[in-house]
């Protein structure tokens, strides 16, 4: 029971190791993703920006014509006052072209409403199109990044679990058995015994079980959690210890 205790233990750092692998194999690709994603909606948000703009360009051109068609019938009207000789028509022309200079005021507003919002929106535009261009450079580095770290990972899996096939040969097929039930439900199975207690839920462990753990000839699992419990060699009285 010693030596497959020993081998426990070791099987449990393969498995951790492999786990760490493929969670990190796993979120590279979520990371390409989001950035993905990322530039999907920045696309889509230049797009939206680029149509605001040319409706902007297109209303602005139209106020423009507005505003020189208003400033000539204003013009015109001027010139008209200078001939008139009845007050009564001197006094509507004059009204109308008051009107007039109103309305030419409020196109001006307009039109100045028009040229600030497309300042504003050419600096967001900017902005978005400086972004989008960083985004692409992080998706291209981040893809060189995952391929080599995939390279990478997956040959250190080959021999991990190569190790593992080989360690799982030696062990005990009903320890084996009662190690993945436990790993499944609590994430790990083998829990060191630390000052008399279970690590993995730091319970005290009974005297009695204590003392048969430090014997190394049976299973012994947790009364709390059910991880099989083990102690390391430099902590076993030199009575109970494995032979080198």
């Amino acid at each position: 029971m010693k030596e497959q205790l020993l081998l426990l233990e070791r099987l449990q750092e393969i498995d951790g190791q492999i786990d760490r692998h493929e969670q990190n194999l796993a979120r590279l690709p979520l990371q390409i993703q989001e950035i993905a994603r990322n530039l999907v909606v920045l696309r889509r948000e230049m797009s939206d920006a680029a149509e605001r703009n040319e409706t902007l360009q297109k209303d602005l051109r139209r106020k423009e014509q507005d505003l020189a068609t208003e400033q000539e019938k204003i013009k015109k009207s001027e010139r008209r006052l200078l001939s008139i000789k009845n007050q009564k028509e001197y006094n509507a022309l004059s009204r109308e072209v008051k009107l007039g200079k109103k309305v030419a005021g409020e196109i001006e507003d307009a039109i100045l409403g028009f040229m600030t919002e497309i300042e504003t929106l050419k600096k967001i535009s900017d902005r978005k199109e400086k972004e989008y261009q960083e985004a692409e450079q992080v998706l291209v580095e981040k893809k060189a990044e995952s391929e080599a770290s995939t390279e990478e990972a997956n040959q250190v899996l080959e021999q991990l679990k190569a190790e593992k096939e080989t360690l799982v040969v030696s062990l005990d097929p009903d320890l084996f058995k009662k190690y993945q039930i436990v790993k499944r439900a609590k994430g790990y199975a083998v829990a060191e015994l630390q000052n008399g207690s279970c690590s993995g839920c730091h319970i005290a462990i009974p005297p009695q079980l204590h003392i048969r753990l430090l014997k190394q000839e049976e299973m012994i699992a947790c009364p709390n959690c059910h991880r099989i419990l083990y102690v390391k060699p430099e902590n076993i009285p030199t009575s109970n210890r494995l032979e080198s």
